[in-house]
């Protein structure tokens, strides 16, 4: 995977396969062939088999370690092997009847981007355009450096990466979407139901909605993109639901509905409505954000949530419990000043 990596391994196998050899005469260094001194072993042949020797493979000590990781249900490298992993390290797996790695799975290069141009150049130390992780963590923190190498940077392509479209990407769907979201939601609980979720309305949950019709196999959706490494993809149906949750509060315009005392049970459909799409939109965002996702949840009481396997039951439109404290708690991502 992608598609046109395997037409390239395809279109290779497909020209003829020949023997290599799994050792080397032309220079000394490297691990010795035992049964001939004049040999030492080919560097990728060694290289390859760490991945199953390091969990385990050939040692008896480590059998449950072994069957519990391999084979592997994606193995990612970079889009330049793909011929020793897609190719020579099959066929050694063949050789001794072992498994396959499920997936191979090759990725692209890290570009820089010319803001102005649109262009996309490679990080030289001539051109003095390299980008350092670490000044990046410094800017987006962890969690927005995580959000914005998943979902702005297409898995399997070389992607282009610039500061000008980090702070575009945190800003957009961090700081004004996500957050706003989190942010006024929360506070809009605090503020009318005493901090703390609103006691649900009778029938809440099947009540139509613009976000319940959305939520509506969001888990099935985002997983069938997430098994094929579409990050974006998945991205994308969480932020369909984030963006929707926005717009809802503006035309449902709850600060109007909670001066009318018999409107409460509209008012709390309206805020449970908001709580309950965040709840999914937390769990959908955990693989991008973890410790965020854990954090949105701790403030609304639902902490023990976070540990679940279930993805699809957890995620679906009704789960959320009434009369929890609800924590607005400081800004998730702050906007990001030029």
């Amino acid at each position: 995977m992608p598609d046109f990596r395997m037409r390239e391994v395809r279109t290779f196998v497909e020209g003829g396969l020949r023997d290599i050899s799994v050792s080397r005469t032309s220079f000394d260094w490297g691990i010795p062939v035992p049964f001939d001194d004049g040999h030492v072993t080919y560097v990728w042949f060694d290289a390859l088999l760490n991945y199953a020797t390091a969990v385990g493979f050939g040692n008896p000590d480590m059998a449950d370690e072994y069957a519990h990781r391999w084979p592997a249900q994606f193995h990612v490298v970079g889009k330049d092997i793909i011929r020793f992993h897609c190719v020579i390290w099959p066929a050694m797996l063949m050789a001794i009847g072992e498994s396959l790695p499920e997936h191979v799975f090759a990725h692209g290069f890290l570009m820089v981007r010319d803001d102005e141009s649109g262009k996309n150049v490679k990080m030289s130390k001539s051109l003095g355009n390299a980008i350092a992780p670490q000044d990046v963590i410094d800017l987006l923190g962890v969690e927005g450096y995580r959000y914005y190498f998943m979902t702005d940077c297409v898995p399997g392509e070389d992607g282009g990466i610039s500061y000008g479209r980090m702070e575009q990407v945190y800003n957009a769907d961090l700081a004004n979407s996500w957050g706003n979201l989190v942010s006024r939601s929360l506070n809009m609980s605090a503020k009318y139901f005493d901090g703390k979720t609103p006691e649900l309305p009778e029938g809440w949950a099947g009540t139509d909605n613009p976000l319940r019709t959305i939520a509506e196999g969001i888990a099935e959706r985002y997983c069938a993109h997430m098994d094929r490494v579409e990050y974006v993809q998945a991205k994308d149906q969480i932020m369909e639901l984030v963006h929707a949750a926005n717009h809802y509060i503006e035309d449902s315009t709850p600060w109007a509905v909670a001066k009318d005392p018999e409107r409460a049970d509209e008012l709390a459909t309206i805020i449970a409505n908001l709580l309950e799409t965040i709840r999914i939109c937390a769990h959908l965002l955990e693989p991008f954000m973890p410790v965020t996702s854990v954090e949105v949840l701790r403030r609304m009481s639902l902490e023990d949530e976070a540990d679940t396997d279930d993805l699809v039951s957890a995620c679906a439109w009704g789960g959320l419990k009434g009369g929890l404290p609800v924590t607005k708690g400081s800004a998730l991502f702050p906007r990001l000043q030029k």
